[in-house]
């Protein structure tokens, strides 16, 4: 037997050793110009698809597929189509993808400089159930964007008038008295945007503005007239991004996957998050820049986050990154509940996702470990924690797609967890991830800076929030309205500079730093929501009163922090002090230093 043994563990090492020098071999290099796929020369999607069937049938441990430096135009002819079901997104399936990197491992996609110039609703880059894959050293623009934006060139308050110029290379088109803008698929007449000042900040206070396009007329400068229009707040020189509200197509997503790099990476624009990561593990982004094209003269990036990450698992690192005028937040990171719709016996429910954007993905496997909240609470019931032991679509013949699902669990359901009594949500706490954010900067964005809900470890340092038009940071928890879990437990926000943040209001911006966890029934009789969070060593750039806004939270520090006043914007916010509570336990907190001195 223990020759065996022995026999055995030589075996393995000689494997190992053997396995390990052919992950230090050279890899095999896919030029994409050997497929046809250059820099100003046409190309179909059956070029792209030979070129991925090759690194698939590649027998070599390490992949790589080289592009060659220039500008590549990617419409539709140059894409895939997927089914893919993405979280937080529309899902107007099929989808146009131009690189979708499936069922793939080791394998690097550089871009050596390449530019993807996107001509439609395209998703430039999927990783779909894959590991160990790197994207790197490239750009991906729209050349038309789903965002128009103009220039005012004249107001008049009093007759409601402004004149506006659209950007250049707009596509526009005058309907009787309304006005349209038209892309490669998309034709749309926006209701409101965002308005910016001439030097890319948000202007002051304005929050979502309305705009009427019904009623307005061309002139002979290539301007046009819009009445009915004016806001008080719209002045010469300002500009707006006139923006629509769907969001057909990331710019990159990572879906069943782990151990995904990207490195080097810029992003102008996306229909959609910038990068939107779900049901994967392991994620790292290194100098990923979400930014408007200056030199195109946008002030504006993505349609929505710049970073999204959904029901993941394991590490998130978001380092040196440059996060720029995107429509919402710089990173989110959550997971999904499940409302429980109906208890069918002592071990099985019936589950469903809840919002219209966040369906149809993987949302667990048996043996993952789930818990029970009561929604109008938010408070977690006690001893609840089981496993899956299977999980079945209800209205799909597969999981993808579906909304709706039963799920047997492998203990008897605790007392209660029935919806009949109170509403009830199931929260998957084996896909949860640990987070760091650090180095990065954040700068002149609607809505708010970072947002976690996590009940892993959270490191969030080192980064500038640069006038955020909402909160810097944002730690919330819902079970009413987005369904986005869950609790934080472990929390650090240190050695952060926030600059003129809440010039606007937006949902939870209750405080630069606001910990607001959507509670209907807020009651001082159960546990709190979070706890165990720092907030040491940040400084404080701030115009207004509120530093911190937490809601039930066990377990705070608040200490070693500067306060800056700021004479750039007058206060306006409803809250007159640096600190409020509610329904907070164990809370030790200092003022910053500055703050007696100036309030």
């Amino acid at each position: 037997m223990l020759k065996k043994s022995l026999s055995l563990l030589v075996l393995t090492l000689i494997s190992a050793t053997v396995f390990a020098q052919k992950v230090r071999e050279k890899p095999e290099i896919f030029r994409a110009s050997e497929y046809g796929i250059a820099p100003g020369k046409p190309f179909v999607a059956a070029d792209v698809e030979r070129l991925l069937q090759a690194v698939k049938a590649s027998d070599r441990q390490r992949k790589v597929i080289l592009f060659a430096a220039g500008v590549y135009d990617i419409g539709a002819e140059q894409c895939q189509e997927r089914t893919w079901f993405i979280s937080n997104h529309d899902q107007v399936n099929p989808r146009k993808v131009f690189l979708p990197l499936e069922n793939l491992q080791r394998v690097t996609v550089n871009g050596n400089g390449a530019f993807f110039n996107l001509r439609g609703r395209i998703l430039p880059i999927g990783i779909w159930n894959s590991d160990l894959i790197c994207v790197k050293n490239l750009t991906v623009d729209y050349e038309i964007p789903m965002i128009t934006q103009v220039t005012f060139t004249a107001v008049d308050p009093a007759a409601r008038k402004v004149t506006f110029r659209p950007i250049d290379g707009t596509l526009a088109e005058l309907q009787g008295s309304r006005l349209y803008f038209k892309g490669y698929d998309f034709r749309n007449s926006p209701g409101g945007g965002i308005l910016f000042e001439a030097d890319g900040r948000i202007a002051y206070r304005t929050s979502d503005c309305g705009f009427n396009l019904g009623n307005v007329v061309a002139n002979a400068d290539g301007t046009y007239t819009a009445s009915d229009c004016a806001n008080a707040a719209f002045k010469v020189g300002q500009k707006m991004a006139l923006r629509a509200w769907e969001r057909p197509a990331p710019g990159i997503v990572v879906s069943d996957s782990r151990l995904i790099r990207i490195d080097s990476v810029t992003l102008h624009y996306a229909d959609g998050m910038g990068l939107i990561c779900q049901s994967s593990n392991d994620l790292e982004l290194n100098n990923f820049r979400v930014v408007p094209n200056k030199q195109k003269g946008r002030l504006f990036s993505t349609q929505a986050d710049a970073t999204h990450f959904s029901g993941c698992g394991g590490e998130i690192r978001s380092i040196d990154g440059v996060y720029q005028g995107m429509m919402d937040d710089a990173i989110n990171v959550h997971g999904t509940y499940l409302r429980v719709l109906k208890k069918v016996d002592e071990k099985t429910l019936e589950c469903a996702y809840m919002h219209p954007q966040a369906y149809g993905f993987s949302w667990g496997l048996p043996g993952e470990e789930v818990v029970f909240i009561q929604s109008r609470t938010m408070t977690m019931l006690a001893e609840t924690k089981t496993t899956i032991a299977r999980i079945e679509p209800l209205d799909q013949s597969v999981i993808d797609g579906a909304k709706r699902f039963r799920i047997t669990l492998a203990t008897a359901l605790p007392e209660g967890v029935d919806p009949a009594i109170t509403p009830i949500g199931i929260e998957n706490l084996t896909r949860t991830p640990s987070v760091i954010f650090s180095g990065n900067q954040v700068m002149d964005n609607r809505a708010r800076g970072a947002l976690f809900s996590t009940p892993k470890r959270v490191v969030c340092i080192n980064n500038l929030f640069d006038h955020i038009s909402g909160s810097g940071i944002l730690l919330c928890g819902d079970c009413n309205g987005w369904y986005e879990t869950g609790a934080c437990t472990d929390v650090l926000i240190a050695k952060n500079t926030f600059v003129n943040a809440l010039t606007s209001p937006f949902q939870f911006t209750e405080a630069v730093i606001s910990i607001c966890p959507e509670i209907p029934e807020l009651r001082e009789d159960l546990p709190c929501f979070h706890r165990n969070i720092r907030i040491e060593d940040n400084v404080f750039v701030a115009f207004d009163h509120p530093l911190v806004f937490a809601k039930s939270v066990d377990g705070m520090t608040i200490k070693n922090n500067v306060f800056v006043k700021s004479t750039t914007y007058a206060p306006y916010h409803w809250n007159k002090t640096w600190l409020t509570l509610r329904h907070c336990l164990n809370v030790e907190a200092e003022p910053p230093r500055g703050w007696s001195e100036q309030h």
